[in-house]
């Protein structure tokens, strides 16, 4: 067992695009602190090459960097953090969402092998069915206030 370990239960954690978006356009908010836990080693972080692809073109959109004001330099940068997440290859594949696009994180967190899917997408939060085909993979689908209860408690 490494120090954060023996200090910690480390749960392993899968995010949505939502909180990558809100971590840019907003500096001091949940989203942030999440991922400054994160690098503390409060919890891994386990995210799909497919996951970051999303993210850096939902934050290179013209419209969103004009209606936000971040610069393609902080995507940039926000991206090659992202990487320092473990990065796994997907081998499951779910088509359980009522938004296809989302099937991407339940693949990531099932294949990934993680505790917790976090979001703040409707779709996922209260999808009663869907949360219960993942519970049976070990995946609770919870809300970032949630998460930040679970990571103090362990």
């Amino acid at each position: 067992m490494n120090e954060h370990e023996n200090r910690w239960r480390v749960y392993r954690a899968t995010f949505d695009t939502h909180l990558f978006v809100r971590s840019l356009i907003r500096k001091d908010n949940l989203a942030n602190r999440l991922l400054s836990l994160w690098q503390a080693g409060r919890f891994v972080l386990v995210l799909s090459q497919a996951i970051i692809d999303e993210v850096q073109e939902v934050l290179s959109r013209r419209k969103m960097l004009q209606q936000y004001r971040y610069t393609l330099d902080e995507v940039a940068d926000l991206i090659d953090l992202l990487y320092q997440a473990s990065i796994v290859e997907i081998t499951s594949s779910f088509e359980l969402c009522r938004d296809a696009t989302d099937n991407m994180f339940l693949d990531c967190a099932v294949s990934g092998r993680v505790q917790f899917l976090v979001s703040t997408d409707k779709d996922l939060i209260d999808d009663t069915e869907l949360k219960q085909e993942l519970f049976e993979f070990g995946v609770e689908i919870v809300e970032p206030p949630i998460f930040l209860e679970k990571i103090h408690e362990g």
